[in-house]
């Protein structure tokens, strides 16, 4: 996966220069300004590459050089569409390599902070050696109930799922 071996390099370069969670932080930042009209733009085939360069490098003035080289070595190689997998995938390596799990809790509106505690509460001992970065997501199809995804795992709680698994056992 073309994605995985950009990650896996810009991740060894960040881990050299002691930059990760730097470069964590623009992948973050960048994929909000990356718009679609934005990537259309790089995706021109009237402006060279070099006018790409000259684009990335003025929009990204601010950030640190190595990471705006990054990017202009997407554009040499036709990936600059392929930053938000690269991206994804970035953020995948840190959370593997410091030992943290992300863990996506679905329900129908957004739970309380005193009803987030209690989930993280018992996450925590479920994964008692790993760092948590739990995050409420809504999801009105739900009905009721709770579900929660992590590492391509769900645990289901909803009421939707309860009345599935009713209807089939009927």
């Amino acid at each position: 996966m073309i994605a995985l071996e950009y990650a896996n390099a810009i991740y060894d370069i960040a881990q050299e220069e002691k930059k990760i969670d730097l470069f964590n932080e623009y992948f973050v930042t960048i994929l909000e300004t990356f718009t679609d009209d934005f990537i259309k733009l790089l995706e021109l085939p009237t402006i060279t590459k070099n006018e790409k360069k000259d684009i990335i490098r003025k929009v990204y003035k601010s950030i640190d050089k190595t990471f705006v080289n990054f990017l202009c070595v997407l554009v040499d190689n036709d990936r600059i569409t392929d930053f938000k997998g690269i991206g994804h995938q970035y953020r995948k390596l840190v959370r593997k390599n410091k030992n943290i799990i992300r863990i996506d809790v679905f329900s129908v509106k957004e739970l309380s902070e005193k009803q987030m505690n209690t989930i993280i509460a018992t996450l925590k001992t479920k994964f008692k050696d790993k760092e948590l970065e739990v995050k409420n997501m809504v999801n009105p199809d739900l009905i009721g109930g709770i579900q929660i995804v992590y590492n391509g795992e769900s645990i289901d709680m909803s009421l939707k799922s309860t009345l599935e698994r009713l209807k089939e056992s009927l």
